[in-house]
């Protein structure tokens, strides 16, 4: 009688996640040489294509559809189990470093998660722009961050791809003849890059109105109605309001990646646990 091998299932929900083999392959640590055989024992096992793959992509056939529920179910099945005699060896610190409107849109739910299933462990959370943090997982100072991708070079797992919007309050009145006004990070932000070099690029006036450090200062800039600011959609707020990019003459600010990085240390089981529930969370928003 034939067995499925959960390690083979867990390839096989990575590659249909990411929808690429190179993208599973990061994710999974392993070269994409290794994963394509891993999925090519699998349908030999059970007698059936799952996954087409052409242009750098991979999609699911039905088959792959079908086999995909019950991977889920005996993967979760197996994580449970597993949790009930690993959570009281699970401990350490975990060194994690998130944006501040990440943290907001994404955390919470992780943190109350991950303390309930491993009491021992423990989260120490550096909030920064995206920029500062790569700097600290070169140095050590971080086991893993949550950021926005500054380059495709294949380090990070990319778990979102957003477009970008612009956003005002409800209330907000657009001065046709008078420059934007602007709510921004600091220097280093990835979304302050991309939105002065639209801006730039579309010759359009804009004047930084309120420069800040951390998400609160923008929701209070944003909801006052005296600055309008660029996010993606898991960000914007209640009370807030996208702005047609024809009718307010807005330049398109194009889409931003939000990838996952460990640092240059063999990442602790503490470490790889939180990083499972951060990306339940992420990629199921």
């Amino acid at each position: 009688m034939r067995h499925l091998d959960l390690s083979l299932l867990h390839s096989f929900k990575t590659i249909a996640e990411c929808g690429s083999l190179a993208q599973a392959s990061v994710r999974l640590h392993k070269t994409q040489a290794a994963v394509s055989i891993q999925l090519k024992k699998l349908e030999d096992l059970v007698g059936k294509r799952l996954i087409d793959r052409g242009n750098q992509q991979a999609r699911l056939t039905s088959h792959g559809e079908q086999l995909l529920q019950y991977a889920r179910k005996m993967l979760a099945l197996s994580d449970e189990a597993m949790a009930l005699f690993i959570e009281q060896q699970v401990s350490g610190t975990v060194r994690f470093g998130i944006p501040d409107d990440y943290a907001s849109a994404f955390l919470s739910p992780v943190l109350q998660q991950f303390t309930a299933l491993y009491p021992k462990a423990r989260v120490k959370i550096r909030n920064d722009i995206s920029q500062h943090l790569f700097t600290a997982l070169e140095q050590g100072e971080l086991d893993l961050a949550l950021l926005t991708q500054r380059s495709g070079d294949g380090q990070g797992e990319i778990w979102r791809c957003d477009q970008l919007h612009w956003v005002a309050a409800a209330h907000y009145q657009a001065q046709p003849t008078a420059p934007l006004p602007l709510a921004l990070y600091p220097h280093g932000c990835g979304y302050r890059r991309q939105i002065l070099a639209a801006l730039s690029n579309n010759q359009r006036d804009y004047e930084i109105a309120f420069e800040c450090t951390g998400v609160t200062g923008v929701h209070l800039a944003v909801d006052s109605g005296l600055a309008i600011a660029a996010t993606s959609n898991p960000l914007i707020q209640p009370g807030w309001r996208v702005l047609d990019e024809e009718d307010d003459a807005l330049p398109t600010l194009g889409n931003v990646m939000i990838e996952l990085r460990f640092g240059a240390n063999e990442a602790s089981p503490a470490t790889c646990y939180f990083a499972d529930e951060l990306r339940r969370q992420v990629m199921d928003r």
